[in-house]
Order: structure tokens, then sequence, then C-alpha cells
């Protein structure tokens, strides 16, 4: 059993580990001018989108706060963009929408220079080819129409996202392989449903859902503003997810390309996630419990038909199921997820026994990379010698803890400061 020193410990050195798993401020930047300026070609005076107020804002990771790194540093970052129409021609299908946008798109120089082919669903833009240090990332665009004729986006702060109904957010989208609707259908309401600003939703009542009290510099209001301003901070629900992401990332790296794409899936991950989450008010706490409840939040039949099948449900969308790829003939995705799942269990299970800083740092160093770890380490080091010479930092002379984890505690005394100039 960890005592609360140690814990103490651990939680400053996994929500540090979390803060470099993140992207930095000058990536975070240069994604938010790329899709400002996508949103700006958009809309100019001569595309067929203006008279329908396209608004192109983040979805997914970089939307909730948990997009991280890649485990290769020079690899590409995964930016999901949703381009929404509020409304459209009577006569456009979604192969016209689809085509639109593409269209605008190949009219700039330097996004037809980008532009990938046309995916199921979006178009993507390549900035790892042509884009500087800080632009190693793809664009995901998802052309969406608004069904409800109105954008609660536009003004897309905390409190108004938080107030509306999930039905208010949903959005219709884009997909080529279903057909012939793709081709046909002039009705929105028959397309595809998404809801990626619900979901935000519900993660965020689940993220900011914490008992006890906390710091809570992590601003969500900031966070779903249209341009976002640079964060450091996150929510322990946040960072458990930049763990558990980067955990998996790690695990599969040397899988083959094939298999690579049958990896655990981050909207399961993040679901889960959300769903095993009890509220803790520290990163340690949260991810021991997320940890020993996941297996619990997948279902083992389809609560609609009664039929056994594995279930995660999407929490805005109760019918549809995220891990229905699961069954496909030849699919791998669930074995891989539990195979995930079970190194999940035995590399975080030194969290809750008693240990050392060194099989600490090994354990870390198995389960995220030795590179992120060991600047965890030396930022802490770092910090704790600037705190020293300040005369700010202490010391358990009877535990052997050094900074945080010794506050509260009767043994501790002031760590005097290095003069470094011996003794007489």
């Amino acid at each position: 059993m960890i005592d609360l020193y140690r814990k103490n410990e651990t939680e400053e050195i996994l929500d540090k580990l979390g803060e470099n798993l993140s992207i930095t401020e000058s990536q975070h930047n240069a994604a938010v001018d790329s899709y400002k300026a996508v949103g700006n070609w958009l809309t100019s005076e001569d595309s067929e989108l203006r008279p329908y107020k396209p608004v192109v804002s983040p979805q997914g990771s970089f939307l909730i706060g948990t997009i991280i790194q890649t485990v290769d540093p020079d690899g590409d970052i995964d930016l999901d963009i949703v381009c929404e129409l509020n409304g459209k021609k009577s006569s456009w299908t979604q192969k016209n929408i689809k085509d639109i946008v593409g269209d605008q798109l190949t009219r700039h120089k330097t996004y037809e220079s980008l532009l990938d082919e046309e995916g199921r669903r979006c178009w993507t833009l390549k900035y790892r080819e042509n884009g500087s240090k800080n632009e190693r990332y793809h664009m995901d665009i998802l052309p969406a129409v608004n069904t409800q004729g109105h954008s609660v986006i536009l003004e897309k702060v905390f409190s108004n996202l938080m107030e509306q109904k999930d039905e208010n957010l949903m959005l219709s989208i884009t997909d080529n392989e279903r057909l012939p609707e793709y081709h046909q259908s002039t009705e929105p309401r028959e397309w595809l449903q998404s809801n990626p600003f619900g979901y935000a939703k519900w993660f965020f009542e689940k993220a900011n859902n914490i008992i006890g009290e906390r710091k809570r510099m992590y601003s969500l209001n900031e966070q779903v503003n249209p341009t976002p301003k640079f964060q450091k901070e996150r929510l322990p629900l946040q960072r458990v997810v930049q763990l558990l992401k980067r955990h998996r990332d790690i695990m599969f790296k040397d899988y083959n390309e094939a298999d690579k794409k049958e990896k655990p899936i981050s909207c399961i991950i993040t679901t889960l996630a959300g769903k095993a989450y009890k509220g803790e008010n520290n990163v340690y706490d949260a991810l021991v419990s997320v940890i020993s409840e996941i297996r619990n939040q997948i279902l083992d039949y389809n609560p609609h038909t009664g039929e056994k099948e594995k279930w995660v449900a999407n929490p805005v969308n109760s019918r549809e199921n995220f891990a229905d790829r699961w069954a496909l003939p030849g699919s791998k995705r669930e074995k891989f997820f539990y195979d995930w799942l079970d190194a999940l269990e035995a590399d975080f299970h030194v969290l809750k026994t008693s240990f050392n800083r060194r099989s600490l740092s090994e354990s870390l160093e198995k389960a995220f990379g030795s590179q992120p770890v060991q600047k965890t380490f030396s930022d802490i080091g770092s910090n704790r010698k600037n705190l020293t010479e300040s005369g700010k930092n202490f010391i358990d002379r009877e535990n052997g803890l050094i900074g945080s984890a010794t506050l509260g505690k009767s043994t501790e005394s002031k760590l005097p400061k290095h003069t470094f100039y011996g003794k007489d």
C-alpha cells in the first residue's frame, strides 16, 4: 500500500508527465492560426458556401484538451476540424457539399498543394509536407450541416455550450460509403448524424465534476472559444486520457502498419475513461480508479436488442456503438483492446504498491517512453533546486522525501540552500 507522501510525489510526477506529453504552445498556436485561415478562405466573398455562414472549429481531442504528442518526435499530429454550414441549397446532396468544400480548397494555391485525396468523410490538408517545424499535422476537415437551422457554435463559449440540449448540437455529415444516399438524398436529417460538440459537452461535465477541493486552473470557458488560448493546466480526467492514449501509442509503436490501424481508438479510450471517472481531485487517484473500472464499462450485449455483442455506447447517442468494428470478420480490434488493457493494468500495478523513485521511473519509461519521463524528472528536479535556493523547499528526513510530498508532515524541516563554499 502506498503511503500519502509517496502518493503526493507520484501525483506531481504524473501531472508534469501529462504536461510534457501535451502539444506545445507553438504547436497549439500554429494549429489555431491554420484552421482560422481555412475558415476565412471557405467564407471568402466568391465562395459558394458563404451564404450559409460556414464555421470552422476544432472537434475531438483538440477541443476537449486531451491531444498529445506523437511517439515519433518527427511524426504528425492529427487535428480534427468541422466545417459547419448553417443550411444549404435545397438541391444539394452530400456529394455536392463535399465537392464544393474540396473545390474551394483547391482554388487556394497553398491548400491545393496540401490537399490529400478525398477521404470517406473528410478532406485532409497535409501540413507536414510544406509546413514549418510547428506545423507537423494533418488537418481533417469534416463538412457538416446544422439541421437545427442555427449555430450555437458561432458564439461558442462554455456557458452557451453547456446550456444546449444535445439534439440542438447535432450535425448531419457527409459519408461517401453510404450509397445511394450520398449521391441522392437532399434531406440532411436522412444523412449520417454526428454530435462532436454534444460529446464535448458530456466530457466537460464529467471532467468538471470534481469531488473535494481543487484549484481549477484549466478554463473550460476558454477551451470552447473558437480561437482558444494555450493552456498548460489540465483537469484530472483530461490528464488521465492523455496518459492512457500515450500508453497505447507506446505499446503499438512497433506493430506493422496494418495492425496499427486496429489499435484501440481514442474515442473508445476517452469514453470509457469518462464513464469510469468518479470525480477524483488528483491525477493519481483518477488514474488508478479509471484503470480498475474500464473493463466494467464495456457491455457484453446490445442494450437495445439483447443480442450478444461488445458494446461501448456513444454517451450522446445510445444507439451508436463505438466498438461496432470489433465484430468485423478478421478484425483484431477486440483482441488488441484487451491486450492493451492487460498491459495497462500490469504496468500501473506499481502505483498501488510501495516503490522507490528508481522503480517508478523504470515503470513509467516502459509505459510512456524514455524521453518524456526523463524530462519530467529533470523538470521536477530543477524546480526543487530553485525552491531550495529561494528557501522554500522542505525535506522529511525520516522518510527521505523532498518537496511537496512532505507538506504537512511533522518531521519536515526547511532544506538549507547550497552555498558550495565548503567547510573551513
